[in-house]
Formats: structure tokens, C-alpha cells, sequence
């Protein structure tokens, strides 16, 4: 990070690892699914209700996060994230019943759905190169997410999936005192994104309302790709587990679904690629034309991921996740282009009640099209879905015109 000055790494290392356990702890869940039907006595469908007060708290916190984060100071807003987060997942660790379960994952997602207009609003106002920042910063959550399923697996084969809960709960407990005992200081930066004109047309308004709707079909396909995969591949990817299951030292229950779990790390783990690929595009590209293109390249992923099995879905797993996550930094791009910096994390808190409060959702059209057609169906329904978003893309670009949208390519 020697692009950045020190004020600047500082900040990153916060808000870093905040993205890091964001994604790591709402992943646990569909990683454990297994584990928790065979606890609680439920069907997969039921199990995944079981997340849906989390996945929408996670949500629609997002926007008083963001309120509160263009009138508080880093310091506290951060501390309280991190003490928060951690509290929560411990506590979900002594839950002993569903109903337990559910409002601890409910607290927990209150307080993560903080991180995201906290720590990107901050990035885009005070880190001077914002889609690098942006890309790296990324990449942090794209190894939280890639971890989960990993570490969830191994921690649920060996001592149960409560002590997932409890591996990763201390550490934000810790990084929420340390920040508090430091500080977090940070200096608005001026530059061509944000030099006043940005987000005062009338079309950037129009442009980004219309973008709302894009992010919360993206935001759709996202949230149910993340709780099916990992069943997915459970069901259809067997080349690893047959590998493992071959030794006669290990224990068969548990080994499926800890084989599955290391996969879908592994695929998880190369949206650390996508995430510096968007941040370099973020810096040098139109962002409109970037963000169409993406979705327009994920489309036909989808069908593939409803047909292949094995080795082919797992290949093709690896290239939709690359670009899934690889256009987050684009996105995140252009909300700032299109916003003004005085309400710049109330205009992410606002996509993230989009993207994460509305998509919780997903869980009842997954069930309904899992019970009713397969258990893969609903990447049909993700194919339908982002056409749609692809069409509303177009209309982005028709709005804006020849309007200017790649962001500020300072030293």
C-alpha cells in the first residue's frame, strides 16, 4: 500500500479488516446448513429462514448507518461496529435453541450492516486513488468470503459449528478497543471526482435512482448465489470428496460437507483477483460501459451453473464469481460518481439497504422454486433476473449521454 500516504494506510487497515469480518460472519451461515438441519431437525429450505432476520437487519441498517456516519466521527462509529459485531457472534455462540439462534443472527446483522456505508463512504471521501483503494479494500472481503466456507467447515467438523461463531467473534472485540485507544483520523480529499459537479446534474440524480434498481437486482442474484453454492456443491461436486474420503483415517460425517466447503473457499478466493481487476478498471475506465459489460459477460454463467456438474460447474463457478465480485469496485465507483462527498455514505447506506435489505427476499423464491421445480432452479431465476439488470444498464448509459463517469486518475 505504498501508493497511500500513512493517514491513509491507517484508515485502510480499519477499515480493511472491518470488510474481512463483515463477509466472513454473514457466510458462516450457509456454510453450516447441513450441520444445522441435522441439529434443529429441519428441511434445507426451512434452515435458510432461519437467516432471513439477519440477511434483512444487515440490510436495512444500512441507511441509518449511513446518516450516522456523515455526522459522527470514524472513531466512534467504528468502535461501535467492531464491539458490536463481536458481542453479537458470541452470543450467537450460547444460542441453544432456533428461536436463540435467530435473534442472536438478527443483533448480529443490525451491527454488521454498518461496515459497508462506514468504511466505502470513508474510503471514497478521504483515500485520494478511490478505485484502488476501493479494489483493495475488496479484496479483504472477497478473503472473509472465501474464508467462511473454509473455516466454518473446519472449525464445524471438528468442534461444532457454535464455536465458528466464537473464533470470530473475539477479534473485532479486540480491533473495536484498539481503534478506540488510537483514534482514526482523516483529511477530505479534492480531486476531479469530487470537485463539486459531482452529483449536482440532474441526469447524475436520474442516473443514480435508475442505478438503485440494477444494485438491487445485482444484489438479489448475489445474496442467492451465497446461500446456494455451498449446498450446491455439496449435492454436485464430488470429485474432492471422493479424493478424501478414499484414506481411511478420516471420519465420514462431516466429510462431504467439509470437502464442499474448501471448494466453494477456493472459488470465493479468486474474487481477490476480481476485486484488484475492478479496482484498476474503476481508475481508468468509463464506469457505466465497465458495469454493463460485467453483467452482460455473467449471464450466460447462469444456465451453465443450473446444467454442469462436477469438475464443469466447479470451472465455471470460478469465472461468475470473478466477475460477480470483480464489479463490485466498479459499482461502488460509480454510486461516488454519481453523489455529491457531503452524502456519500448515506448514498451507500442507501444502496446497501438495497442490496442487502431488499435481497434478503431471496430465501422465499428460492424455496418456492426448489420445492415446486430442483433444487437448482433458482439460477434460472438469477438468469432472468440479470437480463433485466443488463437492460437496465442500457438505460443508465442512454440517461447520462456522453456524460464523463470514469473517476479521478490522480498519482
Amino acid at each position: 500500500m505504498d501508493r497511500f500516504s500513512k493517514t491513509e494506510r491507517k484508515l485502510l487497515s480499519f477499515t480493511n479488516a472491518g470488510h474481512f469480518f463483515t463477509h466472513a460472519l454473514v457466510l458462516i451461515f450457509p456454510s453450516i446448513t447441513t450441520p444445522l438441519m441435522a441439529e434443529f431437525g429441519l428441511e434445507a429450505h426451512e434452515v435458510l429462514r432461519l437467516s432471513f432476520f439477519m440477511y434483512l437487519f444487515y440490510g436495512i441498517g444500512a441507511l441509518p448507518s449511513g446518516l450516522l456516519a456523515d455526522r459522527v466521527h470514524p472513531r466512534i462509529t467504528f468502535t461501535l461496529f467492531f464491539t458490536g459485531v463481536g458481542l453479537m457472534s458470541i452470543l450467537t455462540f450460547f444460542s441453544k435453541s432456533t428461536l436463540q439462534f435467530q435473534i442472536s443472527l438478527m443483533f448480529m446483522g443490525m451491527f454488521l450492516s454498518m461496515y459497508h456505508p462506514l468504511g466505502i463512504g470513508l474510503i471514497s471521501k478521504a483515500v485520494r486513488r478511490r478505485g484502488a483503494a476501493l479494489g483493495i479494500n475488496g479484496v479483504f472481503g472477497s478473503i472473509g468470503i472465501a474464508s467462511a466456507p473454509f473455516v466454518a467447515g473446519i472449525i464445524s467438523y471438528l468442534l461444532g459449528w457454535r464455536y465458528t461463531y466464537l473464533v470470530l467473534g473475539i477479534p473485532p472485540l479486540f480491533l473495536g478497543l484498539l481503534l478506540y485507544s488510537t483514534g482514526l483520523d482523516y483529511t477530505l480529499v479534492e480531486s476531479g471526482a469530487d470537485n463539486g459537479k459531482e452529483g449536482t446534474d440532474t441526469s447524475n440524480v436520474r442516473a443514480f435512482a435508475v442505478l438503485c434498481i440494477s444494485m438491487c437486482l445485482a444484489g438479489f442474484v448475489y445474496r442467492g448465489q451465497t446461500l446456494l453454492l455451498p449446498r450446491h456443491f455439496e449435492r454436485n461436486v464430488h470429485f474432492l470428496y471422493n479424493f478424501v474420503s478414499s484414506f481411511d483415517f478420516m471420519k465420514l460425517e462431516g466429510t462431504k460437507t467439509l470437502a464442499a466447503t474448501i471448494l466453494i473457499s477456493f472459488v470465493y478466493m479468486i474474487g481477490v483477483i476480481g476485486q484488484l481487476i475492478g479496482g484498476k478498471v474503476a481508475d481508468s475506465v468509463d464506469l457505466r460501459y465497465a458495469y454493463f459489460f460485467i453483467f452482460l459477460a455473467i449471464l450466460p454463467f447462469l444456465p451453465m451453473l443450473y446444467f454442469f456438474r462436477d469438475i464443469p460447474l466447479f470451472a465455471v463457478s470460478l469465472v461468475f464469481i470473478l466477475l460477480l465480485i470483480g464489479m463490485q469496485p466498479v459499482e461502488n465507483s460509480l454510486i461516488a460518481q454519481f453523489t455529491p462527498v457531503h452524502w456519500r455514505s448515506t448514498s451507500y447506506g442507501i444502496k446497501f439497504i438495497i442490496t442487502f435489505g431488499i435481497s434478503s427476499s431471496v430465501i422465499y423464491p428460492i424455496g418456492f422454486f426448489q420445492t415446486r421445480f430442483s433444487p437448482e432452479a433458482p439460477f434460472l431465476l438469477f438468469f432472468l433476473v440479470t437480463l433485466l439488470l443488463v437492460v437496465n444498464n442500457g438505460v443508465i448509459i442512454a440517461l447520462t449521454g456522453k456524460l464523463q463517469t470514469s473517476t479521478d486518475h490522480t498519482p
